[in-house]
């Protein structure tokens, strides 16, 4: 097996009731703290318990990076979490990382985890996907959203470059 990665491609865990709603169209964008690389292209969702299953991915349009004061002003109303809980995951962080999320895609068969060959055990922060894995992936989809997200140049603009 070809076991060259795709640094433009990674996977994620995340918990069922967030996936799902990326899935949905619900939720546009996935914040994260610092640790995941900027520069992606597409985010490969890996449910967490009780699934443990790779349920489809996601189109990354862009990726800001700023303190999370600014990033819950600009995009918490598209991020399908509370504010508190928003808080609670940014505490002792000056900086995050919203991903603008443009299409999202479901699998029509989620992959479980035992036949994973880009990672063996869920992804502490994230991993980088094998090509062929990545490939293959693609083809088991279904389109199931287009998301918006409507945001201006403001703070965001000294850290995204």
């Amino acid at each position: 097996m070809d076991s060259k990665k795709n640094k433009h491609v990674i996977a994620i865990s995340i918990m069922p009731k967030f996936a799902y709603a990326i899935l949905s169209g619900d939720k546009s964008v996935e914040f994260r703290r610092n640790g995941i690389p900027k520069e992606v292209s597409h985010m490969v969702l890996y449910s967490i318990k009780p699934e443990q299953k790779v349920i489809g991915y996601c189109e990354v349009k862009n990726c800001i990076l700023d303190s999370p004061q600014a990033l819950w002003r600009a995009f918490g109303k598209y991020g399908w979490i509370s504010e508190n809980d928003f808080y609670s995951y940014f505490e002792n962080q000056s900086v995050g990382k919203c991903y603008l999320i443009e299409k999202s895609f479901a699998f029509i068969r989620p992959v479980p985890l035992s036949m994973c060959k880009s990672f063996s055990k869920s992804p502490q922060s994230f991993v980088y996907m094998n090509q062929n894995e990545w490939t293959n992936m693609k083809r088991k989809k279904k389109i199931t959203a287009n998301h918006r997200v409507e945001w201006t140049l403001k703070s965001t603009e000294r850290l995204e470059s």
